[in-house]
């Protein structure tokens, strides 16, 4: 029974092993797609065949992709290069099998998930921005209140309280929060969530 099991898990791991091997593959795709792989690449810090295995991932957007592309107009003016990529097995896989379900080139179902995924990252994006400006304000809005509270300590206690000193460093914190956060907004910088101290 044991045998029987090791054998099992052994098959089952060399299955996913093989699944992640690297291929060489060519799609015919326009500049556009190209773009936007370059774009998502470069944004999200990712190889080629990591983004392919992140957009093949999910099911409902390959099959959202391989609808855009059954109701695509093929444009004649619209220029068209081949393009070679490193992608795992199992990304060609199921792109291949997705192309022979849906009766569709292969090169159109990877250019309309490309194209769909950088949109629905770039929303995701404006609408975290968003959030992150109203945080800002909230931040900056908390910021007033605490130097109001620190003028108040003032007034009530020595310069040299502790009290004072530890509140003062509450009030450095949120500062640097604030302009963190404005980096962030501006330049794209991101936060780091244990550095108190970062301000740009």
């Amino acid at each position: 029974m044991k045998s029987k099991n090791s054998k099992n898990l052994n098959r089952v791991s060399k299955t996913s092993l093989s699944e992640k091997q690297s291929v060489r593959t060519t799609f015919k795709i326009s500049e556009n797609c190209i773009n936007a792989i370059d774009w998502l690449l470069k944004t999200n810090n990712l190889k080629p065949k990591e983004l392919f295995d992140i957009i093949c991932s999910n099911n409902d957007l390959v099959n959202l992709a391989a609808e855009a592309a059954k109701k695509y107009e093929k444009n004649n003016s619209v220029k068209h290069t081949r393009k070679t990529f490193v992608i795992s097995k199992r990304a060609l896989r199921l792109l291949n099998k997705k192309s022979e379900e849906k009766s569709l080139s292969r090169d159109l179902i990877v250019e309309k998930l490309v194209l769909l995924f950088k949109a629905l990252l770039e929303k995701h994006t404006e609408e975290e921005k968003k959030k992150e400006e109203k945080a800002q304000s909230i931040i900056s809005d908390f910021w007033t209140k605490a130097e109001e509270i620190e003028n108040q300590l003032k007034n009530l206690l020595d310069d040299d309280n502790p009290i004072l000193e530890r509140f003062g460093l509450i009030i450095v914190i949120i500062m640097n929060l604030e302009s963190a956060i404005d980096k962030k907004l501006s330049n794209d910088i991101p936060i780091d969530p244990d550095d108190f101290s970062q301000s740009c």
